[in-house]
């Protein structure tokens, strides 16, 4: 038998619709005393800390790891320093912008009129 989202079933569904569901991305809900085929929500993407810390974990490429091996004359491969790099570039996303300090004013730099 041929699925469907949006199929009712009055009583009992079969269980081929229940394997029919998993394999497209559906699942049955009991809507109105009836179960339906209802196609599931779609996963939300993952955040931008969610990604850098699948990365990390995945590569062993912590921030204090990066900093090494994209430090000078660090000796990583190509590779490494690009996979670094690239969890680096995700990473500057969540720090916050570093304000560059002005010099305080001195009392010479000053016009006080006196």
């Amino acid at each position: 038998m041929n699925y469907k989202i949006g199929q009712v079933f009055e009583g009992i569904y079969p269980p081929e619709a229940a394997v029919w569901c998993n394999a497209n991305n559906a699942h049955i809900e009991v809507l109105d005393g009836k179960y339906t085929i209802v196609e599931n929500a779609p996963a939300p993407e993952p955040t931008v800390a969610e990604q850098v810390q699948a990365l990390e974990s995945e590569t062993g490429l912590t921030r204090a790891v990066r900093e090494l091996v994209l430090a000078e004359n660090s000796g990583a491969s190509d590779y490494v320093k690009g996979k670094a790099q690239e969890i680096e570039t995700l990473a500057k996303e969540l720090r916050p912008a570093v304000v560059a300090e002005t010099e305080p004013e001195t009392a010479e730099k000053i016009d006080v009129q006196e």
